[in-house]
């Protein structure tokens, strides 16, 4: 920069005597200051007159520049001046914009300005307007933030299935093996003791002597696991605590599972399942009777073959609704419908007295142990110390990973080894009863 341009900034405009000639340089560009103004009345006039020609002249060339740009762009867009560049869409005014509206309604159809003018509208709305608002992100919507409600949303994993641990015998488990006696007393024919018998005697005989079985009953704890995985990031930043969720899923799946294992269990690493108890007891199907159905006289059959009907409920799959809304035996005046549906909060579904519990563990309707008739009363079941939920970062630590397990020991299984047998009765009586195959 020229030395006596610099002094006359620093002396008559307030420059820094230490500014730089750059810095020199953008404090007259912000103050719009001319090489011009700078010039004091002592210098050459000459060159101050060709300073003056040679800024007329890039005025001059600036002005010619803007209307070769103008007509470039008129040439782009047409000579006429474009309707999608009017913010009033064609119309002089609001009148107009009204009477087109007001005619659309009457002719029931609009003009082409006016749908011009709605195609206008819609891709402004679309790109985005002049005004700031929360419909488009961009204009605003990022500066509302959404809000989360705390908690998960999830289905009721007992709304298909009830937990019927809550319905069989707890046993306490001190050790991984407990023994149970029991008294071998399912044939009444001669004793419903055991073996134990008493007489009627004359005075100074004796009677025979008598004496009663036992047999042991094994309950054997075996474990129950299950393993997840979450990263840190998601432990210490989601709003909901993670490890709460981890843990309250385990627990229904527990539930699911064991609910499982009392119907279906192999007894083998598991429970021993009701439906592979030796003391089961199956209903066969009527002569004639079509497939995939239940009828009155399964029923009937059912109920009088269950030990402890007072403690019992029925075990049925959602497939049989339809088929047990039409359960009925053959009266004298009127069938009798044997089901009856619930009538409120507190009164469930019922199958002659007894409540109806609709579980999708059950078979498939017309399988056998679609429908079922158990006491869980005569079902023993126990658990070794309490239920673990443990937590680990050292499993997967170079990933910042933490570990989640869950643990428990537990034991279940039908007591009965045998079907009971009445004195007076060759029919069998147990506390599981379910209906054979109707295929």
């Amino acid at each position: 920069m020229d030395s006596k341009v610099k002094k006359f900034l620093i002396e008559k405009k307030g420059l820094k005597k230490d500014a730089t000639d750059e810095e020199a340089e953008t404090f007259m560009k912000d103050g719009n200051i001319e090489v011009i103004d700078c010039e004091d009345n002592r210098g050459d006039e000459a060159m101050n007159a060709v300073r003056n020609e040679i800024k007329a002249t890039k005025d001059e060339l600036n002005i010619r520049f803007d209307a070769v740009e103008t007509k470039i762009a008129t040439m782009a867009t047409g000579s006429k001046e474009r309707v999608e560049d009017d913010p009033k869409c064609g119309y002089k005014n609001h009148i107009e914009f009204f009477k087109d509206i007001i005619q659309a309604g009457m002719d029931g159809k609009p003009s082409e300005r006016l749908l011009k003018s709605q195609e206008i509208l819609r891709k402004r709305n679309a790109v985005g307007g002049d005004e700031a608002k929360v419909s488009n992100n961009p204009d605003g919507g990022f500066l509302i933030p959404p809000i989360f409600l705390p908690g998960v949303m999830v289905t009721d994993p007992q709304a298909l299935q009830a937990d019927t641990g809550r319905l069989t015998r707890n046993i306490p488990m001190d050790a991984a093996d407990v023994y149970i006696n029991a008294r071998v007393d399912k044939n009444h024919s001669s004793s419903v003791s055991g073996g134990f018998r008493v007489y009627r005697r004359e005075e100074a005989a004796t009677v025979t002597a008598s004496k009663a079985q036992f047999e042991q009953i094994k309950l054997e704890a075996n474990s129950l696991m299950g393993i997840s995985f979450a990263t840190e990031e998601i432990l210490t930043r989601s709003p909901s605590s993670f490890a709460a969720l981890i843990q309250t899923g385990f627990d229904d799946e527990r539930i699911s599972k064991l609910n499982y294992e009392r119907l279906w269990g192999t007894g083998v690493g598991e429970f021993m399942g009701i439906m592979n108890s030796p003391a089961l007891i199956t209903v066969a199907k009527e002569s004639g009777q079509g497939a995939d159905t239940i009828a009155g006289k399964n029923i009937v059959k059912m109920r009088a073959r269950v030990w402890g009907y007072n403690n019992a409920i029925w075990m049925v799959n959602q497939d049989c609704y339809e088929q047990l809304t039409e359960v009925h035996i053959t009266g004298t005046k009127n069938d009798v419908f044997l089901f009856n549906p619930a009538r409120g909060i507190d009164v469930p579904d019922t199958i002659l007295g007894r409540p109806v519990l609709f579980d999708e563990n059950m078979a498939t309707l017309g399988d056998k142990g679609d429908i079922s008739l158990v006491n869980w009363r005569e079902y023993l079941e126990g658990q070794l110390g309490g239920t673990s939920f443990q937590e680990s970062i050292h499993v997967r630590f170079v990933n910042n990973e933490r570990a989640f397990r869950f643990v428990i020991y537990n034991a279940g299984s039908p007591w009965w080894r045998t079907a009971l047998t009445p004195k007076k009765s060759a029919v069998t009586l147990s506390p599981f009863i379910t209906l054979a195959v109707r295929g």
